[in-house]
């Protein structure tokens, strides 16, 4: 028995990690999950939590946008970019811009959850099949060409 699980949890995490760790979408899916989580964890225990500064309320999807141009300068000024590194703070300053949409895209300080809600699931979904499901359909494919 104890030798079946433990197969059974080497399968998954061959399955789920170590055949996509070589994928950029595997590691931007890595930063922007936890970071998604997080940010909206910590919004909704402490919303009082922000940084201000001379009375101007500094939101995360600030720190969001400083992330992805650090990146950005990063990948086009290096010769040899860490692109796993690189993958993994995009994901994390897609997570902290884009889980504020709803207030970035109509400019107010009204958070619009369900906006920002629908654009965090709609990416979440396009990471998630870019990282499994193209593989599976890939893998598919070739046996239904067998």
């Amino acid at each position: 028995m104890r030798n079946a699980v433990s197969r059974s949890l080497y399968l998954a995490y061959r399955e789920l990690i170590g055949a996509r760790r070589e994928r950029i979408t595997f590691w931007v899916l890595v930063g922007f999950l936890p970071t998604f989580l997080v940010a909206r964890l910590v919004v909704a225990c402490n919303p009082d939590l922000f940084v201000h500064i001379h009375g101007t309320h500094v939101h995360h999807f600030i720190y969001g946008f400083f992330v992805l141009a650090v990146v950005g300068f990063v990948a086009i000024a290096s010769s040899r970019p860490a692109r796993f590194w690189l993958a993994f703070f995009y994901g994390v300053g897609l997570a902290l811009a884009f889980d504020e949409f709803g207030m970035w895209v109509r400019l107010t300080d009204n958070y619009n959850l369900d906006a920002s809600e629908d654009v965090m699931v709609g990416i979440l979904v396009v990471l998630v099949v870019s990282v499994y499901v193209v593989d599976w359909l890939r893998r598919a494919y070739r046996l239904l060409r067998k």
